[in-house]
């Protein structure tokens, strides 16, 4: 499956935009300099694998689609995603070789990852297929049996299996069939949203404000999907008042949301202050410093609220 003809679930950035996005970001918060000019060629290389993706999802029709979403069920857990296993070892590969050189503690944890394939203790063809949101534990298991970090493991891990779930994500989801989903996780995989992106709709006519659309990015399978902008998606108020954020001057693209009702926050970006579509990978990774400011004001991440 070609995924450059799949529908597109939202923008995604080519390699030279994301090294242009990069540029910016080192030059505002260079202490992000060392893991960007790491993370950077893993990017680049999952761009460059949107046409090498063998992915055959299960094909349903679209009213099939717009059943399973409107129940509130995330596609995921109903119809299978038919990645190739090849397709997840291959890029699994050349992963490998990127991240052994990174640094020696990542060439470390490579050769420990290798030994463990090499002895059977490790399988990693049915451990990347069973990535899933909820299921987190993989994840530390195979850390615990490896003897490597999960922090290690999980970013070596979702570098493989992100350019995978973006195809299939772009294949099952024809535009506009997102329009009416409104809950906090993602409508393709369940996974909780990693970053928030703010548009103007390009409304503003006669001094009239434009209204803003908020957008949910997934950072397992890289759907984008709108969000009411009033209520909270962690816990659904809409009480005046309980919608908040902090930002700083020196960073007018950034910002944290968070409800005063759950405590409960989102990184935003305003997607109009960035040239070209934004990558949720990068965006997560250059503003941890909006994590520290959270934490230091009590602030818990976004939880998806249980519906059952």
């Amino acid at each position: 499956m070609d995924c450059s003809t799949c529908s597109t679930v939202t923008p995604a950035p080519t390699a030279d935009q994301l090294r242009r996005r990069a540029k910016t970001i080192i030059q505002a918060r260079p202490g992000y300099g060392e893991m960007v000019t790491f993370y950077l060629p893993v990017f680049c290389r999952q761009v460059e694998w949107r046409d090498r993706v063998i992915a055959h999802p299960e094909q349903v029709d679209e009213t099939d689609l717009r059943s399973t979403l409107s129940e509130g069920t995330p596609l995921a857990q109903r119809f299978d995603p038919g990645i190739a296993v090849q397709s997840m070892l291959d890029l699994w590969t050349e992963m490998k070789a990127l991240f052994r050189a990174g640094n020696k503690v990542l060439a470390h944890a490579v050769e420990w990852i290798e030994t463990a394939e090499a002895s059977g203790a490790f399988l990693p063809a049915p451990w990347l297929l069973e990535q899933r949101p909820e299921r987190s534990a993989l994840v530390a298991e195979a850390s615990y049996v490896i003897g490597i970090e999960e922090t290690i493991m999980a970013t070596l891990g979702r570098a493989v299996t992100l350019p995978h779930w973006s195809c299939v994500a772009r294949a099952w989801v024809v535009n506009g069939l997102l329009k009416h989903w409104r809950r906090c996780a993602c409508p393709v995989c369940g996974g909780p949203p990693g970053l928030v992106e703010t548009r103007g709709d390009g409304s503003a006519r006669d001094g009239v404000t434009a209204a803003v659309r908020r957008y949910h990015h997934c950072s397992f399978c890289g759907t984008r999907w709108a969000v009411p902008s009033m209520a909270c998606p962690s816990c659904g108020s809409t009480r005046k008042g309980d919608a908040r954020y902090l930002f700083t001057r020196e960073e007018p693209e950034l910002r944290i949301d968070y409800c005063a009702s759950c405590h409960r926050y989102s990184k935003t970006v305003d997607g109009d202050k960035i040239p070209g579509p934004v990558h949720v990978g990068l965006e997560m990774l250059t503003t941890a410093h909006l994590d520290v400011m959270a934490r230091d004001k009590d602030l818990q991440p976004l939880e998806i609220p249980n519906t059952d």
